[in-house]
């Protein structure tokens, strides 16, 4: 999340939606009184052995805002005023794609060593995977609040660079869009994210984010018979 009191803007930073590329984007246009926040940092971090950025999610009032901050807690911190006159931005992005972009983060951490993204389907609907790891997005709490989007602009990550800078148009920051690559090494060669889902994932993952899918029109675009890594043909057929 980054507050910019220079511009008057905050970023409020979903997941899985090019954020570490769209934060640096936005280091350049900032101001010394502006803030980007971040995760706990240092060698303790490490040394306590679980990860304690929870503390900033559960509570902001006393460790600070965590860097995906839930909109109703940003709001709260910063107070109605700065958070009501400031132009509120954040990204969306299609959720039966963004939910096998988390799995892929996923398995390429300690968590999931071993594993590859054919394991997807399978994972997902077992309640125990889904129980042991971190697997259903919040990403509508971090640009609403209840069941009203607060953001005043909700980019698409389908069309990042041009959405963005419309945001900077608006804003009046006179700079073009510089929209770095990074966290994409774990995309690899992956098929379209269809071929990944049986019915029933689709299902789920509409399921639980079924309130960004009505409010953005997103669909499942079905490519399920294209062929699956390594030569294999995919089972499911329509």
């Amino acid at each position: 999340m980054i507050v910019s009191h220079r511009h008057r803007f905050i970023y409020l930073r979903t997941e899985k939606t090019a954020s570490t590329s769209l934060t640096d984007a936005l280091k350049a246009v900032l101001g010394p009184e502006d803030k980007v926040y971040r995760s706990f940092t240092g060698k303790w971090v490490k040394m306590i052995g679980f990860n304690p950025g929870g503390l900033k999610r559960s509570f902001p009032g006393v460790f600070g805002l965590h860097f995906h901050a839930h909109a109703a807690d940003v709001r709260r911190i910063l107070g109605p005023d700065v958070f009501d006159s400031y132009y509120k931005f954040a990204v969306e992005r299609n959720p039966w794609e963004r939910q096998l972009s988390l799995y892929t983060h996923r398995i390429h951490r300690k968590g999931g060593k071993g594993k590859t993204v054919e394991q997807f389907d399978q994972d997902m609907r077992n309640p125990l995977w889904r129980l042991m790891h971190y697997s259903r997005l919040r990403n509508w709490d971090i640009y609403s609040i209840g069941n009203e989007v607060v953001a005043d602009k909700v980019l698409r990550y389908e069309n990042l660079r041009d959405d963005l800078q419309s945001v900077f148009n608006h804003l009046g920051i006179d700079e073009a869009v510089q929209l770095p690559v990074l966290n994409a090494r774990h995309g690899g060669d992956r098929q379209h994210y269809s071929t990944y889902y049986s019915d029933a994932t689709r299902d789920l993952v509409g399921r639980w984010y079924a309130r960004e899918i009505a409010a953005f029109n997103y669909t499942f675009e079905d490519q399920r018979r294209a062929p699956v890594p390594g030569g294999a043909k995919n089972p499911i057929t329509h």
